[in-house]
């Protein structure tokens, strides 16, 4: 597996390690860790933010997993080797970052469409927030995002956004009026009311 290079490509050490490891040879593993685990390490990097330190213990949890998998004899074919590391690494981080957003607290937006008592309502709530923050992006005039975005979202008192905006605060609640109604507009072409 090259390191820093696009898709990595099976070799005859591929072939080597799955038949030798699936029958229990230690060094074989010893050797495909040697191999692999600088290009996992890179890879798995760049499925990350940066700066995460999350990164190594990915690294290791991904060659642990493909391990595991090679010891039970699941990876037959050694040409999948390769893009069955590469899948690891993309679920890996995957899960890592949904299992955060899962555990961050809930922005107010979120939670204003969030209704207790209607089930369905509250399954889809994750994907009307990520609607209304696309739509939110689209509003045409930046002043619009970043106003309702700060007071709504942030939820920054009123003198905070007027001075961080250059905002008199005498025409406050006009701006806000007004970057809700073009927002609303948005959400009617969306087919979206009442939110």
């Amino acid at each position: 597996m090259s390191a820093g290079q696009g898709a990595p490509v099976a070799t005859a050490a591929d072939a080597d390690f799955v038949t030798r490891i699936a029958a229990g040879d230690r060094e074989a593993e010893t050797e495909f860790v040697r191999r692999y685990q600088r290009g996992v390490r890179v890879l798995v990097r760049r499925h990350c933010r940066p700066n995460d330190p999350i990164v190594d213990d990915l690294a290791q949890d991904v060659m642990a997993r493909v391990l595991e998998r090679l010891r039970a004899g699941a990876i037959r074919d050694p040409a999948a080797l390769p893009a069955y590391v590469q899948a690891t690494i993309v679920y890996a981080a995957s899960a890592e970052y949904r299992a955060r957003r899962i555990k961050e607290p809930v922005a107010s937006i979120d939670e204003a469409i969030v209704d207790a008592d209607d089930p369905p309502r509250r399954v889809s709530s994750s994907q009307m927030s990520e609607l209304l923050r696309g739509l939110l992006d689209k509003l045409p005039v930046a002043r619009d995002r970043e106003v309702l975005a700060r007071f709504y979202l942030a939820e920054e008192d009123k003198e905070t956004v007027c001075r961080g905006l250059g905002i008199d605060a005498s025409h406050f609640h006009r701006v806000v009026f007004r970057a809700r109604e073009r927002f609303r507009a948005l959400l009617a072409e969306a087919g979206i009311e009442g939110v």
